[in-house]
Formats: C-alpha cells, structure tokens, sequence
C-alpha cells in the first residue's frame, strides 16, 4: 500500500415457543422513557451560541490512553488524537500526522512514513519521529492488540520527520493498523508519554479537541473543548462535544428522540422505534455472532476432534430463520468470519441449512446419537440470544448443549482463556484477514484460540497471504477464509449491525462497508 499527500418483524411469544425467542421478544420491547441530566449543556438545537455537540454512547472508555482502549471505544481517543493516517468513510487512506507511507522493497518487512511538518500536541511539543517511535514502542508494551505489531522488530528515526519500522516478519496491513479504527496510530506527546499514566485520565494529543477533566465525570459523561494548537482548524467543527455513556438501550432512544444527545451509536433492538421517530439511521454490517469450536484435538469433548462433526454443527445451524427472528431486517446471515466485498469473502456457500447432512456426519462420525456440548457465552449485543437459538437447533440433530452464560466480560475472558471450556459464544469484528489471524486463528491469538490449534494448509495460506502484494493477497485471503470454512473451527451465524442515530441538524454521520465506524471529527452542524 502507499500513500501521498494527493491521494487521498417480532411477534408476542406464546406456550411452547423456545426461550431464546421468549428473551428476544423481552429484549426488543419496553421502551423506558426517563430524563437525563443535562449537567454538559444543550445539544446543537438548544438555541445556545455555542455550537454544542452531544453524543450518546454505550460503554465507558477503560482508560483515556489510546494504547488501552478497546477498539470498541475509539471515539474517545479520536476526538483527542489525530491518527498517523486517516481512514475516510469511503474506506481509502488519507493524510493525517503522516503525509506519505509506503514499504520499502518486496516482502512487506520495511515501512516508511513521513510526518507532517510544524504539527504539535494539545501540550505544545512538537511532533517528531522520536515522538512516533515511542509511541509504537508504548502499544506494543500495553495494548490488549499488540500482537497486531508483533513483527515490529526496530524503529528508526533516520531524521525528525522520517519513521522507518523493520518487521521480523511480514506484515502487510501495517498502514490500515496505524488508522484511528486500530488506535496504534493515535499519537500521545513526548511529555505525555514520558509520564504515561498522566494518559489515562487526561488527552495528549494532536486532534482537533482536547478532554476537559474539570467538566468531565468518569464513567458518566467526557467533555472536549477546541485543541488551540490544532493544525487543522477548519476541521473543528463544534466549540464542545460531550459523550454520554448511556448503557440501556432503550434510555438511550429516548434521549436522542428528546434532544438530550444529538448523535446515538445505538442498538438494533431499537432501529424500529427510530426509524419511526424521523431520526437519520446509518448502519452497516460490523461484527459476526456464532460458536467458536476451540476444542479442535478433542482433548474435552472427543466429538469435536473430528472434522465431520464440526462441520456437521455447521450443516445443523438454520442461519436464515435465527437471523430474522432475532435482528428483523438488521442482520445477515453468514457461514464465514468475512463480510460480503471485503478481501477474503468467498461468494459460494459451503453448507447451507441441512440438518439430514448433519446427521449423516455425526453417525459417520460415530456419533450418530450425538453427544453434549458445553458452551460458555456473553450477553453482549444479543450473543446469549443467537447461542439459545443454535442450540435449538443442534438439539435436533442429537445434540446438547449445556449453556453457561456470563454476563462479566472480564470473567468470561478468563473463562475463555483457561481453556476448561469446548467451545464459546464468540462476538468478533470483521477485520482484515492478516489481523484476524493474530486475533483469532493463529496460534499465537491466545484469547480467542486457547488450545494453540494449527493446521498447516491454514499457515502457508496465511503466509503467503502475508507477503503478497495487494491484488496477489486479496486472492489468498478467499483461500484462508475458505480454508478455515471446511476446517469448521467455527459456526458463524450472523453478522449484526453497527447502527448510529443522528438528528436532523448533524450531518456527517455515516457508518459504510469500507468503514463502518462513524468518526465524530466528521460531524458537523447543519445550518
């Protein structure tokens, strides 16, 4: 890759109907209306001379350090830190701290980039490529993703305005890494970072606003003011942009429909209700739900050391009929971790719904009553639900899943990662097939697959993958993706949306298939 400066419908449950659509129902309805405090000031429509932006959003940030948000939580950091390159709505990379970037030779193992010049931090220091090395140094030691940088062997600073990163290995997305959607290129000062825990409660950045910590409540709301020392000020839009953390869903409707916030990232469970309130809607297919098989020697459940039976869950899971019941019109089905026009999406099915197939396997398999299967599962964004939903229908191919839900994210990632479980209730966001590896499948990706599985077609798949040039590697990733469908180390079921509300005097607000997160830098007031 380079870059350059010029580039850039539910029904009421009743007796007898399975509980998974009994809580779906639940989880759909009842709209509680209450008040807010408006302790941050009136939205953009609130007739205050201040252009006063209000955002409803629905997690805390864990820490106001880029290097340890989740990417979840990126809106925090944006607001406060200009990324090293910028990923626009249309999915292509622009300029940002970063004029230019390319690698260097063949076999994506050097990076170079070029800094902007006469660009400084909310502090007054300077930006300078010491300054960048630091900070790729910084995630690397306390990033929850810092396997994404994993090959980054040494960082150079050949002169102040010049980044050279070696790589052990090949890593061929390092310009997507360094965008706001992956924060590793969302720089910290100097000084800041010469005192990093300053970072977890204040902004040391180089964007267009700055955190107010004498306006902001932990937890509760974070205010921002104009950066003075932002080098783009025809980009600040707004004199003070709140973030409310608003957890409940249906709370959160209520306060964009009256005016409390004025941008929502927002729940499916409500798209209905906004949609008939006026509100704009921006959405696109974001992150996929279904079961990760981690147990793949069957060192556990024996069942799940063979292929067939893998495969055979895969053939038992009717995706079509739990997607609609569950996400309406706001969720598609899916059999693969890629999402449709994205490099490593394969066009063909491989299973499809058929549960007679599913039960050939199993008794194939020598299983042909089929066997118990423990799951542990999260709550979050209705994951519970699609895991109650495919059990129902594995039941019907003989086999039973005892269920173990836990609500804690933090206790079920310990869960996860001890290993004592078969198999998991996975919520994962589609990201390039290079960082899925390190996140997902590889063996190194220690959350998500605590047994170290391999397979050697998988590896030299990826690998080559990994120093391909574009057009070569967007080939190789349908075959990793393909090959990781007939593995059947997972049953992916749905893809759900990322939903954002806006009311009619913001404009900006889009969420795409090339990015599907929206970025609160592009909002602005309508006039």
């Amino acid at each position: 890759m380079k870059g350059n400066g010029a580039s850039l419908v539910r029904r009421r449950p009743h007796p007898g109907k399975p509980r998974w659509r009994k809580a779906a129902a639940a989880f759909a309805v009842g709209l509680a209306v209450v008040s807010l405090t408006a302790a941050c000031g009136g939205g953009t429509g609130s007739g205050s001379a201040d252009r006063v932006l209000n955002i409803g959003f629905p997690v805390p940030p864990e820490s106001m350090d880029p290097a340890k948000l989740s990417t979840d939580a990126s809106l925090y950091a944006n607001l406060a830190y200009d990324p090293l390159i910028y990923r626009a709505p249309d999915g292509s990379l622009q300029p940002r701290l970063a004029t230019s970037w390319n690698y260097v030779g063949t076999g994506n193992k050097l990076f170079e980039l070029k800094l902007r010049p006469d660009v400084r931090f909310s502090d007054g220091s300077p930006l300078t490529a010491d300054v960048v090395k630091t900070n790729i140094e910084h995630f690397k030691k306390t990033s929850s993703s810092a396997s994404l940088l994993a090959a980054v062997a040494s960082i150079e600073a050949p002169d102040p305005l010049t980044v050279r990163v070696s790589l052990s290995q090949p890593n061929p997305i390092l310009p997507v890494l360094f965008t706001q959607d992956f924060l590793a290129g969302n720089v910290a000062s100097g000084p800041a970072l010469a005192q990093p825990d300053t970072l977890a409660t204040q902004s040391a950045g180089a964007g267009p606003y700055v955190l107010d910590p004498a306006t902001t409540v932990s937890k509760d709301h974070y205010t921002y003011v104009p950066n003075p020392q932002y080098w783009n000020k025809n980009a600040v839009h707004y004199d003070r942009v709140v973030v409310k953390v608003l957890t409940n869903a249906n709370t959160a409707l209520a306060a964009i429909k009256t005016g409390q916030v004025d941008v929502l990232r927002a729940d499916y469970t409500t798209a209905d209700a906004a949609k008939s309130a006026g509100l704009q809607i921006a959405q696109t297919p974001l992150s996929f739900i279904g079961l990760n098989l981690t147990d793949r020697a069957g060192q556990l459940v024996p069942a799940l050391g063979d292929v067939r039976v893998r495969q055979a869950l895969n053939y038992a899971v009717d995706r079509q009929k739990i997607t609609k019941a569950l996400f309406g019109d706001y969720g598609t089905p899916t059999e693969q971790i890629q999402l449709p026009g994205e490099d490593g999406y394969n066009p063909q099915d491989f299973y499809g719904h058929d549960p007679a197939k599913a039960r050939q396997l199993l008794a194939e398999a020598g299983y042909p009553n089929g066997f118990t299967l423990p799951v542990l599962t999260r709550t979050t964004r209705g994951t519970d639900l699609v895991i109650q939903a495919m059990a129902d229908d594995l039941k019907q191919v003989g086999v039973q899943v005892q269920l173990t839900t836990q609500p804690d994210f933090q206790k079920y990632t310990q869960d996860l990662t001890s290993g004592k479980y078969p198999a998991y209730g996975v919520l994962a966001g589609a990201l390039p097939i290079y960082a899925m590896g390190q996140l997902l499948f590889l063996p190194n990706a220690s959350v998500y697959n605590p047994q170290k599985s391999s397979d050697d077609q998988l590896q030299s798949l990826y690998e080559q993958a990994s120093v391909a040039d574009d057009a070569n590697r967007a080939r190789l990733d349908q075959q990793v993706v393909r090959r990781l469908v007939e593995l059947a180390w997972l049953v992916p079921v749905v893809f759900t949306p990322n939903l954002y509300y806006s009311r009619p005097m913001v404009g900006g607000v889009e969420a795409t298939a090339k990015e599907p997160k929206a970025n609160p830098v592009e909002w602005f007031p309508k006039s």
